[in-house]
């Protein structure tokens, strides 16, 4: 891992993305070349004595002094402040070795992966994982030991618990395998199916999006809303909805064939809290029929 002292400067009025992303911040090439990270991946900042976030470098300016990294308000209020600052950029995005229990203790980042270096049927993923969006790493790795498939997670923490989805949050079609190294070993794969579990605030329920057929869609919709008994309501998500999921880019998309099988599922909190397993179990069933067809018997 490699690190670099910066500046943290304002946005500039053009610069729209940043004003309107908080996860997003701009560095010079030179200096992003010199830890060894490029435009479309994610970096660590950290104010100078103070807090740290992970951020995505959505823009390169070779025309600013080589140690300044802009962010819009937002972005430099994850990190406790609205002023301009000096900080560390880092290379390292989840921690190499730590287990969950240093982690959590740590307030860190993981990775972890479960995969043969061969199947291609499955696999379950949940990118926020730990306390950033609690219950979704259960989710994945329920569904993956029940289906014996492959699955990828990401778990975050923070001192703070309700902190770890403002420090360690990446969007989903921002993740960049150059940054996760076990995500990178099987981004390329194109598995037959992708299911990533995700958490939401927006609404009470659950919501399925991804770039899957509709009549997955709407059999993983069934099933899910069936596992909470009725007590939240699940939707199909519309074409370009916010958290539908069906953006080319977004890695549970991009891990599927030709981009065309990935499944995302966004719940509310209480749905999690109360319905995890279920849903998980859920899930599971809807693949199970695919992976396993009955026979002409009626069997699997």
């Amino acid at each position: 891992m490699a690190t670099t002292g910066v500046s943290v400067r304002k946005a500039l009025a053009t610069q729209e993305d940043l004003t309107g992303h908080r996860e997003h911040c701009s560095a010079h090439p030179d200096r992003l070349a010199a830890i060894g990270r490029a435009v479309g991946q994610q970096v660590r900042v950290r104010r100078d004595g103070g807090e740290l976030g992970l951020y995505t470098v959505s823009e390169l300016r070779p025309q600013d002094a080589d140690t300044t990294v802009r962010m819009g308000l937002t972005a430099r209020r994850r990190l406790g402040t609205e002023a301009e600052f000096g900080a560390t950029l880092d290379s390292q995005v989840p921690h190499p070795t730590m287990s969950a229990a240093e982690a959590r203790d740590a307030g860190e980042l993981i990775e972890r992966l479960k995969d043969d270096g061969r199947r291609r049927t499955l696999i379950a993923v949940a990118p926020h994982g730990g306390d950033i969006e609690r219950h979704t790493d259960q989710q994945a790795e329920r569904v993956a030991a029940r289906l014996a498939v492959s699955s990828w997670r990401c778990k975050g923490w923070a001192p703070d618990p309700p902190g770890a989805s403002l420090r360690w949050h990446v969007t989903s079609a921002d993740l960049s395998e150059g940054g996760f190294p076990l995500l990178a070993r099987v981004i390329s794969r194109g598995f037959a199916y992708a299911v990533s579990f995700h958490g939401f605030d927006d609404e009470p329920g659950i919501l399925i999006g991804g770039t899957a057929p509709g009549t997955l869609k709407e059999e993983i919709r069934e099933a899910v809303e069936g596992a909470t008994g009725g007590e939240f309501p699940a939707r199909v998500a519309g074409e370009d909805e916010h958290y539908g999921g069906d953006d080319p880019n977004n890695v549970v998309n991009r891990l599927t064939a030709g981009g065309a099988n990935g499944i995302q599922i966004e719940q509310s909190l209480p749905a999690r809290q109360a319905h995890w397993r279920a849903v998980a179990d859920a899930v599971a069933d809807v693949y199970a029929r695919r992976l396993h067809p009955r026979d002409p018997d009626g069997d699997y």
